[in-house]
């Protein structure tokens, strides 16, 4: 009779403490749930059919890894007329890449120095960057914010911070954390794209609720991400769309008809008008990808290229597929979590320590449930237009994965990703090829690298 009390009482205790988790008004963290679903074509096969343009191949099987244990998180890409690659980092750090000799220096940092990956709100985070027609860098820091960076401007003082790697170079807070849009803080700009009048810049914002360090949060909940036009002569802001799950990816139709931007929560490509009878407004242009999309850039065959952060294999139901009709079960776990880490975070305001740090960093970040995927690689290729998928690159066997980003310099294919620690890449000229294999036969090592000698 005993056990039979105590196990009631737990229930009874469990049932209230349930209760008051999903019901509860004002309990952290401040954000509504609903009920969403990525499409599907069966029960049995919930990702879309990979036939056709998506069938499987070989592609990035046997990829050319450069500057190997030298980088982490090379996630976007620019480039100008200097012949250099521009790689933003995980550490905060931009890179200047020169691909002839493989090496890489760093040329600009927004943050702060820092030691470790947890320390992020200190060391920023860049995710996304282009070069206007005068040969300055535009950056989406996703803890600092839209910078404008003179890289060839020599001048003192004119830092946020102090850094070991630039403090010469000219740095120009755009649109910070700080700045209320419509009442709400943007805090994780991710991605932009310039317009060819050199002034208008189209930015995602991927949540106004919640740090890149909670990505989870955002995907888990009702969606605030929007996207923003912003004028770099008059300096004013306007929101294009909003209510996005985490805003990724976005990219400028040459004619400057269209947008496309990425939904990376829901996996989706949308369509946002500029011009035309349609303008202003925006249409879903693919309803259910193969994967969660990151970044989408222009190829040199007037597609697109959209990198599949997180593929959708045929026969396994992903996550998000799975969490998605349960808003109640989300909003329990987040919730129940957050109220955890409340204690965790007050003891790291008031006596900072690096292990409590790193567990409150790590609690609602992608990476860790990143590396719970298969090992698997794919980047499509889109018609912005039709919407229609025209070919894909896949890595089978995982030698290349999380990929972000697949860029286009020179001779070669760039693919970026949050998580890798080198630089992939392959030659254009085996997108056609029916078998994979890298530019000299081999898988090509790392020059000798004279500086920095350190991982950056």
């Amino acid at each position: 009779m005993g056990f039979l009390t105590a196990f009631s009482r737990i229930m009874m205790d469990m049932t209230v403490v349930t209760m008051i988790l999903l019901y509860l008004p004002g309990l952290p963290p401040n954000t509504t749930f609903e009920t969403f679903s990525l499409r599907y074509t069966t029960f049995l096969s919930p990702a879309p059919a990979w036939k056709g343009p998506l069938q499987p191949n070989e592609k990035l099987n046997l990829i050319d890894k450069i500057l190997e244990n030298k980088i982490k998180g090379p996630e976007s890409f620019a480039s100008r007329d200097d012949g250099y690659l521009y790689a933003g980092l995980i550490t905060g750090v931009i890179v200047r890449v020169d691909t002839n000799t493989l090496t890489a220096v760093p040329v600009a940092k927004i943050g702060e120095y820092c030691e470790e990956q947890f320390e992020e709100s200190r060391c920023g985070r860049v995710l996304g960057m282009t070069f206007t027609k005068a040969g300055k860098l535009i950056v989406c820091d996703a803890v600092y914010g839209l910078y404008m960076i003179d890289l060839d401007k020599r001048t003192e003082g004119n830092r946020i911070s102090e850094s070991r790697y630039d403090h010469n170079v000219e740095y120009t807070a755009l649109l910070t954390p700080d700045t209320l849009v419509n009442g709400s803080h943007n805090l994780v700009f991710n991605s932009l794209v310039l317009a060819p009048d050199d002034v208008t810049v189209y930015v995602t914002v991927s949540s106004t609720n919640f740090p890149l360090q909670d990505a989870l949060w955002e995907v888990a909940s009702a969606p605030s991400g929007r996207i923003l036009k912003y004028n770099l002569e008059t300096h004013k802001t306007e929101i294009l769309a909003s209510d996005i799950s985490f805003a990724n990816g976005i990219e400028l139709d040459p004619s400057g008809d269209f947008l496309l931007y990425c939904e990376s929560g829901r996996a989706r490509l949308h369509k946002l008008h500029l011009t035309g009878p349609k303008a202003a407004t925006t249409e879903v242009l693919i309803d259910s990808l193969p994967g969660l999309p990151d970044n989408i850039k222009l190829n040199d065959n007037g597609n697109y290229y959209v990198g599949m952060i997180s593929p959708r294999l045929p026969g396994k139901r992903h996550i998000m597929e799975i969490i998605g009709p349960h808003y109640l079960v989300r909003r329990f776990l987040v919730r129940l979590v957050s109220i955890v880490m409340i204690p965790i975070k007050f003891f790291n305001s008031v006596i900072p320590f690096s292990l409590t740090m790193k567990f409150d960093y790590w609690v609602g970040n992608f990476e860790p449930v990143a590396h719970l995927a298969p090992p698997y690689g794919l980047v499509i290729e889109v018609d912005g237009n039709t919407g229609e998928i025209i070919s894909s690159l896949h890595s089978t066997n995982g030698a290349v994965r999380f990929i972000s980003e697949a860029y286009i310099h020179d001779r070669w294919i760039y693919f970026g990703s949050p998580y890798t620690n080198y630089l992939a890449r392959i030659p254009k000229r085996l997108r056609t090829a029916s078998y994979q294999k890298s530019s000299a036969g081999v898988t090509l090592g790392l020059l000798d690298d004279p500086q920095p000698s350190e991982e950056l």
